[in-house]
């Protein structure tokens, strides 16, 4: 079947048919949907506001939507942050963009040449164009070389989603909660009552979403902002690979170690993705049965 502009678009149109639910809209190396049970039941009873400074594809921040009230989500990635804005403000423009990118995908050639584009002045041009690599890459893997360019090759999907028109506009929904910013995870100023939910890039795996990278001085930083964030009264849960350093660095009170295991399917080599424990990290008593 020819994919079309009008095909593509044809999925729902204003006015909204009856509420989905929202789902990440970005593909994201460690992305959380396999552990939502576990890191669901870790919640604090109570949220009053949410906070997650490496947001990624936002599996969690979508997942406990019910429980949000207010959000504050952040992350280092430029572009990532651009279409989480581009979703929130412009879904409309963005849903027409993405389907012509759709519509002229089928060219082996297109994807190459969307790629060394330079960047657009245009915030929802660059989320199109940021969006369509990362649904059409190999392995949906988001890397970036020393001079910060997107380098990752084109994938062999059959019939990528490029445009999910439905599920960018019931996230637009739920991200109408939310305040967006492109901040170090630093920067954020939580109170008392606030849930704060880290996702850093893993110590020993993958972590060149930035140009910087996460290397064990990030790591050794996040365990000591997330002490000052549990004497401003927030509580606090960050995930992580079950490694000798994490173990170390969260071995002192207050944190509490959970261990769970998920998934590991970022690996190009097929023979060395499977399951891996990997740490639930909170600076509270979780709640108990």
């Amino acid at each position: 079947m020819t994919m079309t502009l009008d095909s593509i678009l044809g999925t729902t149109q204003k006015p909204y048919l009856e509420k989905a639910r929202a789902r990440p809209f970005v593909k994201w190396a460690g992305g959380k949907r396999t552990l939502i049970p576990d890191i669901a039941r870790l919640i604090p009873e109570s949220i009053h506001t949410y906070w997650e400074p490496f947001v990624g594809g936002g599996a969690v921040f979508f997942a406990l939507d019910s429980k949000i009230g207010t959000a504050r989500l952040s992350d280092v990635n430029a572009e990532l942050v651009l279409a989480y804005q581009s979703v929130k403000k412009h879904p409309e423009d963005l849903i027409e963009l993405l389907a012509r990118h759709a519509e002229q995908h089928s060219d082996t050639d297109y994807y190459y040449e969307v790629r060394k584009m330079t960047h657009s002045k245009c915030p929802v041009e660059v989320a199109a164009r940021f969006i369509y690599l990362n649904k059409t890459c190999y392995n949906g893997l988001y890397r970036v070389n020393k001079q910060g360019n997107f380098n990752v090759p084109r994938g062999r999907y059959k019939n990528p989603a490029i445009c999910d028109a439905d599920n960018l506009r019931a996230a637009h929904e739920v991200l109408q909660k939310a305040t967006i910013r492109l901040q170090d995870f630093a920067r954020i100023e939580p109170s008392s009552g606030d849930f704060i939910y880290c996702d850093p890039p893993y110590d020993g795996t993958f972590a060149e979403y930035t140009a910087k990278g996460f290397n064990e001085v990030e790591q050794k930083r996040l365990r000591d902002r997330a002490l000052r964030w549990d004497k401003l009264g927030a509580n606090v849960m960050i995930s992580n690979a079950d490694t000798e350093l994490i173990q170390e660095l969260y071995s002192d009170a207050p944190f509490r170690i959970s261990e769970v295991s998920a998934p590991r399917n970022i690996n190009c080599k097929s023979d060395k993705r499977g399951s891996a424990n990997e740490l639930l990290i909170t600076t509270y008593d979780p709640p108990t049965d």
